[in-house]
C-alpha cells in the first residue's frame, strides 16, 4: 500500500509514533536496537517499510532484507543480501567480501562475518546507518550471530538495528540472540481492532463504508492485515464486492460462503493478472530466494537476457518484483512462498533439479547449486538422479567444506538408495564423513567412518576414513582405539605415501597425547620420511608440529620454536592447511614468550589473528581466540582476556574437550583474582570434576583456580593436595613451571615443607633443559620461597619483569615482601608490598588485594592505599589504554582501524568502547570524541600530553 511513495500504515499510530522516534534519535547518532514482533502477516512488513521510509527522509543511510526458509541452510546468506554483497557494487570492500565468498575454499564465515561487522561500522562512521531484516525467525545461525555482536555496538554506534519476527518456533540460537539483548527494544504489533481492518478494507475499497456482511467476513481475519487485504482482493477479483457510491458490500451470492482457499492459493490468484509467461517466470525465480539477480534468473530459466525483458517488465509494473541495486526482489515474501508452494509438487522438484544442473554447468559456487539439488528431493520418496551423484561424486568434498549441512543432509539422502555394488557409494560415504568432520560431529564421524570401513573396498577411500577415524577417536579421548586404527592402517597395502606420511604423523600425535615421548619421535620420523619425497606440506607441517610439541613437553623451546617455523613453512598458504597452520602459529606464539621474546610473540599472535578472522574454521577461530586470551591474561591486559574469552563462549560448542577446559580454566581463573566467587565457582562446575586434573590435558589454569578456590575458602590444605597430585602425576611436565611456586607458598605456611622442597626440585629440573627464561624465573621464585631468600626471588622478579608478566611480577614482590618482613627489613618489605599493590590495584586483583594485606598484617606491614584510588567515573577512571582508544575515536577510526593500530583484536575494542561509553556516562561515539578533544586541548595548554 503506497500513496505518493509513501507506507500508509492503519491502526498503528502507538508503533509508527515509537518507530519515528527511534529514527530519529539515530539520525541524532544514537543507535539502539528494535524487535518488532508479531504473527505472521500483522503488519510488521508495513511498519519496517514505514521507518525505512521515515529513515531515508532523515538522511539515514538504509539496508534492508527479508529472510526466507531456503537461506537458513547457508551461513550469511541474509546479511550478505542485507549488505548488497554482490559482484556489482561499486564498494572495492563489498567487492572483497563477495570474491572472498566466491573463492574460499574452506569454512569463509568466521572471517566474513569479522568483514561484515566491519563494514557496518565503515558506513557508521560516515553517518547514521538503518539495517532492517523481515522475517528474521528464517535468518541462518551464522547472521543471528552476527546479528547478536552488531546489537552489542549499536549503543555507541549511530546504528538503528530493525528486525521483524514472528514466533520462531523453538530455534534455540533465535531464542538466545533475542533473550540475551536485554537493553533491545521490543514493540509487539497487536492485532487490528475493528475500526482499523475496515479503514483498510475501505482503503482497498476505494470507499469509506464497509457494510455489516463484508465486515463479519473481515472478523475471520482475526484482526491480521495481511488476511484483510487478501480477502478484500480475493473478493473483487472474483467479482463478489457490490461497491456503490462510497459503500462496499459482499454480493448476495458470496454472502455466509466459506473462503474456501489458504492463504498460499489467495496470494497465487491474486497474480492471474499477469501472463502465463511471467507466472513461470516468477516460479522460477521463486526456486531462488527472495532476491536474485537476472544472471541466475537467465541461468535456471535457461533463456537469453533478452527474452526475459517482456517478464520483468511486466512483474516490476504489477509490484511483483522490485529492484534492489542491480538485483530484484519480491515485493512481499509471501508471494514469492506462495508462488513456490502452489507450484504442482512433481513441477516444483523438477524445476529445483534443473536449476542445479543450470547453476553447475554454469560454474555457480557448490553451495548454490547444492541448496538446489537438496530442494530436489524435499518429498520423502525423492531419489538423487545420476546426474546428482556424479555431481556429488565429484563436489562432495568442497560441498563438506563450504556448506557442511547441505552436504550432510544430501548425502544422508544419496546414500542409503545405491547398491552396494555402486562404485560411487564409497566416494559420497567419504564425503559425509567429512561434512561430520567439519560441523565438529566427532561422534557422528566415528559412527559414519566405521560403517563404510567395515565394506569399502576403495584403497583410497580406506587410508582417508581411517584418518577421519583416528581424528574422531582422539577428539573423543579414545586414545588407545585411535593408535589402534592408524596401525591397522600402516598394515594395509598400497597405501598411497601421502596417506602413509599423515597416518604416521597422526600416531605421533596420539603417542605424545599419551605421554609416550620415544614412540612419538619414531612416529614421526616415519612420518617425515614418507611426507618430504611426496611433497605433502599437510604430512610434513603435522608431523613438525608434533616434533615440535614433543621438544616443548621436554622444555626445550628454542628448538621447537625452530620446528614450528619450519612447520609454518611446509604448510604454506593452502586453504585446506589454515587450521593446522593456525595451531602451529600458537604454539609458536606461547614458546616464543616462553622465551622472553614478547615482542615476536605480540607479532605472531597479530598474525593469526588476522588469518582466523580471515579464513579460519570457526573452531579453529575458537582455538585462536582462546590462544589471545592466554596471552593477555599472561601480560596483564585483563579485560582484553575477557573480551577474548567472551568471543569464544559464543563458539564453545565448537572446542574439543581440551579446549572448553582452557575455557573454563582461564574465566575461572580471572574470576578467582577478581574475588568473582560466583563466576569462579560456576566456571569450576562447568569444567566437570577436579578430581583428575592432574591426568587431563589443558587443565593448568583448572588446577590453578581450583587451588585459588580451596584457598579463599580458607582450605589451604586442600589447595595443597591438588597441586601436590599433580606433581606427582607428572605428566604436566613442560606447563608446570605455571603453577608450582604457588605450590611451594602454600605447602610452607600449611607445613608441608617435604612436598615444598620436591616442589622446588621439580621446577630447578625443568629449568635445567633449555634455560627458558619464564621457567628460569620460576625456579628462582621456587627456590626463594623455600629458602626464604631474598636474592633469588629479586632474580626472579628481574626475569618477570624483563618478560612482560606483571601477575607474576607481582606475586614475586609479594613473597619477597613478606620474607624481607619476616626477616625485620620492614623499608624493604614495605617498598616491595607497594609496588605490589599498584600492580594488582592495576590488573583490578581484588584477591589477590586481599591476600596480600593478610599476609602482611601479621607483620605490621599496611599499605595506605586510598591514596591513589583511581576514579570510577570520568575521564580520570579511564586506563592509559582507554584514553588513547578514545582519541582514536575522535580521529574518526572505526574499530577495525583502531584494533590494527594498536595491534589488538576487533573484539578488544569493542570491549574498550562500551567501558569507555560507560565511565564518561556517554551515549555515542560523537561524546567519545568531545570529551577527548576537550581534555586533549586542556593537556596542550597545560603541558605535553600524558596517558
Amino acid at each position: 500500500m503506497t500513496s505518493g511513495g509513501r507506507p500508509e500504515v492503519f491502526g498503528r499510530d502507538v508503533e509508527l509514533a515509537q518507530l519515528r522516534g527511534h529514527v530519529g534519535e539515530a539520525a541524532a547518532g544514537r543507535g539502539n536496537v528494535l524487535w518488532l514482533e508479531g504473527e505472521p502477516g500483522i503488519g510488521k512488513t508495513a511498519l519496517l517499510r514505514a521507518l525505512v521510509t521515515e529513515a531515508e527522509r532523515l538522511g539515514c543511510a538504509v539496508h534492508h532484507a527479508t529472510a526466507d526458509q531456503l537461506s537458513q541452510r547457508f551461513p550469511l546468506r541474509v546479511l550478505l543480501d542485507c549488505l548488497s554483497v554482490h559482484p556489482q557494487s561499486d564498494d572495492a570492500e563489498v567487492l572483497g567480501i563477495h570474491e572472498r565468498l566466491r573463492s574460499a575454499a574452506d569454512d569463509p564465515v568466521p572471517a566474513l562475518a569479522e568483514q561484515l561487522i566491519a563494514l557496518v561500522e565503515k558506513y557508521c562512521a560516515t553517518g547514521p546507518l538503518v539495517l532492517a531484516i523481515d522475517d528474521v525467525q528464517w535468518a541462518d545461525e551464522a547472521s543471528l550471530l552476527v546479528w547478536h555482536r552488531l546489537s552489542r555496538l549499536a549503543e555507541h554506534l549511530p546504528l538503528l538495528l530493525v528486525a521483524a519476527i514472528r514466533p520462531s518456533g523453538g530455534r534455540t540460537e533465535l531464542g538466545v540472540v533475542r533473550g540475551e539483548d536485554r537493553a533491545a527494544i521490543r514493540i509487539a504489533v497487536p492485532p487490528l481492532d475493528a475500526i482499523a481492518a475496515a479503514a483498510l478494507a475501505a482503503n482497498l475499497t476505494g470507499t469509506t463504508e464497509i457494510g455489516p456482511a463484508l465486515l463479519t467476513m473481515l472478523d475471520r481475519a482475526a484482526g491480521n492485515p495481511r488476511y484483510v487485504r487478501e480477502m478484500v482482493l480475493a473478493l473483487g477479483r472474483e467479482n463478489h464486492l457490490d461497491i456503490t457510491g462510497a459503500h462496499a458490500e459482499i454480493t448476495q451470492d458470496a454472502t455466509g460462503h466459506a473462503l474456501p482457499r489458504s492463504l498460499a492459493e489467495a496470494i497465487a490468484s491474486r497474480l492471474g493478472f499477469v501472463g502465463s509467461d511471467t507466472i513461470g517466470l516468477l516460479r522460477m525465480a521463486a526456486l531462488l530466494g527472495p532476491t536474485f539477480s537476472v544472471t541466475d534468473l537467465r541461468t535456471v530459466s535457461e533463456r537469453p537476457v533478452v527474452a526475459l525483458v517482456g517478464c520483468v517488465e511486466e512483474a516490476l509494473t504489477a509490484g511483483l518484483l522490485v529492484e534492489s541495486g542491480s538485483r530484484l526482489t519480491f515485493q512481499h515474501g509471501l508471494i514469492r512462498q506462495a508462488l513456490h508452494e502452489t507450484t504442482p509438487t512433481a513441477l516444483r522438484l523438477a524445476l529445483h533439479h534443473q536449476a542445479a544442473r543450470a547453476l553447475a554447468s554454469s560454474g555457480a559456487p557448490v553451495e548454490r547449486t547444492g541448496e538446489q539439488l537438496l530442494a530436489s528431493i524435499a518429498v520423502d520418496d525423492a531419489e538423487i538422479d545420476d546426474w546428482g551423484l556424479d555431481w556429488l561424486v565429484d563436489n562432495g568434498r568442497m560441498l563438506a567444506h563450504r556448506a557442511p549441512e547441505c552436504a550432510g543432509e544430501l548425502l544422508g539422502r544419496a546414500i542409503p538408495p545405491l547398491s552396494t555394488r555402486d562404485p560411487r557409494r564409497d566416494s559420497l560415504r567419504t564425503a559425509r564423513v567429512l561434512a561430520m568432520v567439519q560441523l565438529g560431529r566427532p561422534a557422528q564421524a566415528r559412527e559414519l567412518s566405521e560403517r563404510a570401513l567395515a565394506d569399502t573396498h576403495d584403497l583410497s577411500c580406506t587410508a582417508e576414513l581411517s584418518w577421519y577415524l583416528a581424528w574422531s577417536l582422539a577428539v573423543l579421548g579414545l586414545d588407545d582405539l585411535a593408535t589402534e586404527v592408524v596401525e591397522n592402517a600402516l598394515r594395509t597395502p598400497g597405501i598411497d605415501r601421502p596417506w602413509l606420511a599423515r597416518m604416521h604423523a597422526v600416531l605421533g600425535q596420539v603417542m605424545l597425547a599419551r605421554g609416550h615421548f620415544d614412540a612419538a619421535d619414531a612416529a614421526v620420523e616415519r612420518a617425515l620420511a614418507e611426507a618430504r619425497p611426496a611433497r605433502d606440506g599437510f604430512a610434513l607441517g603435522l608431523a613438525l608440529h608434533v616434533r615440535g610439541a614433543a621438544l616443548a613437553r621436554r622444555c626445550d623451546l628454542a628448538e621447537a620454536v625452530i620446528c614450528y617455523e619450519q612447520a609454518g613453512a611446509a604448510l604454506g598458504d593452502a586453504p585446506e592447511n589454515t587450521d593446522l597452520r593456525l595451531t602451529v602459529l600458537g604454539n609458536r606464539m606461547m614458546l616464543l614468550f616462553g622465551l622472553g621474546q614478547a615482542g615476536e610473540a605480540d607479532g605472531a599472535l597479530h598474525e593469526m589473528l588476522a588469518i582466523a578472522e580471515r579464513s579460519a574454521t570457526p573452531s579453529r577461530l575458537a582455538a585462536v581466540r582462546l590462544s589471545a586470551a592466554n596471552h593477555y591474561y599472561t601480560i596483564g591486559r585483563w579485560e582484553d582476556a575477557t573480551a577474548e574469552l567472551g568471543a569464544v563462549t559464543e563458539l564453545a560448542d565448537r572446542l574439543d574437550d581440551p579446549g572448553r577446559r582452557w575455557l573454563h580454566g582461564l574465566s575461572a581463573l580471572l574470576a578467582g583474582h577478581r574475588d568473582d566467587r560466583s563466576t569462579l565457582r560456576r566456571s569450576l562446575q562447568a569444567a566437570g570434576s577436579e578430581e583428575d586434573l592432574s591426568t587431563r590435558s589443558s587443565a593448568e589454569f583448572l588446577l590453578l583456580a581450583a587451588a585459588m578456590r580451596a584457598e579463599a575458602e580458607s582450605e589451604p590444605g586442600s589447595a595443597v593436595r591438588l597441586l601436590s597430585d599433580a606433581l606427582t602425576e607428572g605428566k604436566r611436565f613442560g606447563t608446570r613451571y605455571l603453577w608450582l611456586p604457588q605450590l611451594v607458598r602454600l605447602a610452607i605456611e600449611t607445613g608441608a615443607t617435604e612436598i615444598a622442597g620436591r616442589a622446588t626440585d621439580a621446577c630447578a629440573e625443568d629449568a635445567a633443559v633449555g634455560a627458558v627464561p619464564n621457567i628460569v624465573a620460576a625456579s628462582q621464585h621456587c627456590r626463594g620461597l623455600l629458602e626464604r631468600d631474598p636474592t633469588a626471588l629479586r632474580a626472579a622478579i628481574e626475569l618477570y619483569s624483563k618478560t612482560n608478566q606483571p601477575p607474576r611480577y607481582a606475586r614475586a614482590l609479594e613473597d619477597m615482601a613478606v620474607v624481607l618482613a619476616e626477616r625485620g627489613e620492614s623499608a624493604s618489605a614495605r617498598t616491595a608490598y607497594g609496588r605490589a599493590v599498584k600492580i594488582y590495584q592495576k590488573l583490578g586483583a581484588t584477591w589477590d588485594l586481599r591476600r596480600a594485606d593478610s599476609r602482611m598484617r601479621p607483620h605490621g606491614v599496611r599499605q595506605a592505599r586510598g591514596r591513589r584510588h583511581r576514579a570510577t567515573n570520568g575521564w580520570e577512571s579511564l586506563t592509559p589504554t582507554e584514553r588513547q582508544i578514545a582519541r582514536l575515536v575522535a580521529d574518526g577510526l572505526p574499530n577495525p582501524d583502531i584494533a590494527t593500530a594498536l595491534f589488538s583484536s576487533r573484539r578488544t575494542v569493542e570491549v574498550h568502547v562500551s567501558h569507555i561509553l560507560a565511565k564518561l556516562g556517554a551515549r555515542s561515539r560523537v561524546e567519545i570524541a568531545v570529551e577527548a578533544t576537550r581534555h586533549d586541548g586542556e593537556e596542550a595548554r597545560s603541558g605535553p600530553r600524558s596517558a
